[in-house]
Order: C-alpha cells, then structure tokens, then sequence
C-alpha cells in the first residue's frame, strides 16, 4: 500500500491489548482544522525496519495531526536520495551517513534519528566461513555497491586486513533479493544480507534442500574488532528542515510514534510480520522470524551523535566523499 488512511488500523493491530488501548487513547488529538493540517509523505528502506516506520506512519494517521499521509518503499538508495533532495519526501529512512552526505551538499534536511543498529549478515552455505578472514580467496555477493551493505561489509573485511576487490572477490547486484536468489540458486555460496532477506534466504534454502546459516554478524564483528559495543549507528529518518520548522510537533509525535511502534514490534512479532506483509510484500513468519535480527532501538540523532560520528568518521577513512568531505554540522542533529 502507498497511502496511509484508515483509522480504524490501531484497534486492529493492537486488538486485545490493554497496552494498545492505553495507547490509542493517549493519542494527541488535532487541535487544527483540517485544511491547516500538514500532508506527509514518508519513504522507508526495503527492510525489516520498515515495519516500525509503517506502524509509526498508521499511528500518526490515526491522530489526526497530519493528513493524508502517505507510506511508500524506495526501491534503491539513488530514489531515496532524489525524493530526499528534491523535497517530494518529507521523512526519509535512509543510512545516517546519506542523511550526512545530503547535509554537507547543502540540502536542508535533518537526521531525525536512529531506528536499527545493524541488520547484515553474511549468509553462507559453507559451514567453514566462521571468521572475515576465511572469506579470503572467495567469492561474495552484495548488493548496493557503495551503500550500507557494501561499505559495512568493507569496513569489517579492513580490520581483518583484507582488502576488497583484491583478497575477496565482490559481485555486486541491484537489490537484496537479487543477492539472495543467487544464494538459493546455488550461484554463489556467501552474500552479505539485510533482514529480512537474510531470514528469507535461509527458510527458503531449507525447503529447498539448501542449508544457508548466519556465517558473521557484521555489527557483532565490527564490535569484536574495535572494541566498541554491537551498536552500529546504521540507518534511521531523515527529516526535511521546512517540516521541522513549521510543525515541530507533528515532528515530535512521529519520532514518539516510531518508538511507540518499535515496542510494539519488538513485543508482537507475530502481529508485526502480518503488518510487514502487508507492506514490505515478505511473508509475515519471514519478518517474524528476522525481527530478533534487526537490534531496533529509536534514538534521537543527537543523542546518538557519538555512535553516528564513530561511523561517518570509519567511513570516511573507506571514501571521504561518502559523507561530502566531512562530518555534518550541528545542525544535522535533532532533539526531542
């Protein structure tokens, strides 16, 4: 679905809970007519995440504080970007260092904040890859090259003092399900995945007689490797300035909304695959399944500035242009 509008989702999704009728009720009711409210339009990544940032945008639908709003999926990182800079897209899920790079070039837009601290995985169907240095002298495939999957996966290959291109060998592909029909197939034996198309890969490798397993968590690795906690400040919201600026609160109630929704999801796998279906098109047992995977946690960008400077500055030392050259300005940072 494209368009968020029916108010009756909170009592569907939440049916049975005192939690959810505790939180219907404690919507924020519109305190403007109806011709003052402010249209959204909000894009998500196509990932497990993707289910908080659906259930944040029905919340806010429900509340009467923006309308329409309109929910959508990009099918790449380039159709984020375009939305983001022309102004089309008022929130944005995107990599923090996206939001950087945007920033930097002069586009007034703000990271809201963080909602998943690390989705990738390695998936392999050779038990013997266990560590990044057995990948040397093979072959992997990935998707986005010189987005998040490909500069994560190229950071943990550095530390391990590999060098991609050279000690690995890349095959990049447009899309994630792309990587992870090559895997299913038999075509590649390693690629790096986001869930959930890395639970996808796996249930689907099992019925088909193919065993796949999670051979490296990169963010448990990144960790290992740096010394640092398993939190990569990987993606989140961006936000355009003018929105910021003229509705704060509608601002204010998404970011709230979002941790609202991560609860919910963290808490109702189940419910929140079935919403995922809805939206994402991947089976509800898949999204169920990949949830654990996802390390959700929704925190305001400045409160998270530490962890997103830590990235940006590691990215950086891969391609100092992946951010505009430098690190974002204050202004790039959003408080509740």
């Amino acid at each position: 679905m494209s368009r968020v509008d029916r108010r009756t989702f909170l009592a569907q999704a939440l049916a049975g809970t005192a939690a959810g009728a505790a939180w219907v009720a404690g919507l924020p009711a519109g305190r403007v007519s109806a011709s003052d409210l402010p249209s959204l339009t909000i894009t998500a990544m196509p990932a497990a995440p993707s289910v908080v940032i659906a259930h944040a945008a029905e919340t806010l639908a429900a509340s009467g504080l923006a309308d329409p709003v309109s929910f959508s999926l990009w099918k790449n990182p380039d159709q984020m970007r375009a939305g983001a800079l022309s102004g089309k897209v008022d929130l944005f899920a995107n990599p923090s260092y996206s939001c950087a790079n945007l920033r930097n070039r002069g586009v007034p837009v703000r990271m809201l904040n963080i909602l998943t601290w690390g989705l990738f995985h390695v998936i392999a169907a050779d038990e013997a890859v266990q560590r990044p240095e057995d990948l040397a002298g093979r072959k992997v495939v990935v998707a986005f090259k010189n987005d998040a999957p490909d500069l994560i996966f190229r950071l943990v290959l550095g530390h391990a003092g590999l060098k991609a291109g050279q000690d690995v060998e890349i095959t990049y592909v447009g899309s994630p399900m792309e990587a992870a029909q090559l895997l299913l197939a038999g075509r590649t034996d390693i690629a790096v995945l986001p869930e959930p198309s890395a639970s996808a890969a796996i249930m689907q490798g099992r019925q088909r007689g193919r065993s796949l397993f999670r051979a490296l968590d990169l963010t448990a690795e990144l960790a290992r490797q740096t010394g640092r906690p398993a939190r990569i400040a990987q993606a989140g919201l961006g936000v355009q300035e003018d929105l910021v600026q003229r509705h704060p609160e509608v601002v204010k109630a998404f970011h709230e909304a979002c941790i609202r929704a991560t609860e919910w999801v963290t808490n109702n796998p189940v419910s929140a695959g079935r919403l995922g279906e809805e939206y994402l098109g991947v089976k509800g047992p898949v999204l169920a399944q990949s949830i654990p995977h996802v390390r959700l946690q929704v925190t305001a960008s400045a409160d998270a500035r530490e962890d997103i400077e830590f990235l940006l500055t590691s990215l950086m030392s891969l391609n100092p242009d992946i951010t505009g050259g430098r690190l974002p300005d204050d202004g790039y940072y959003w408080s509740a």
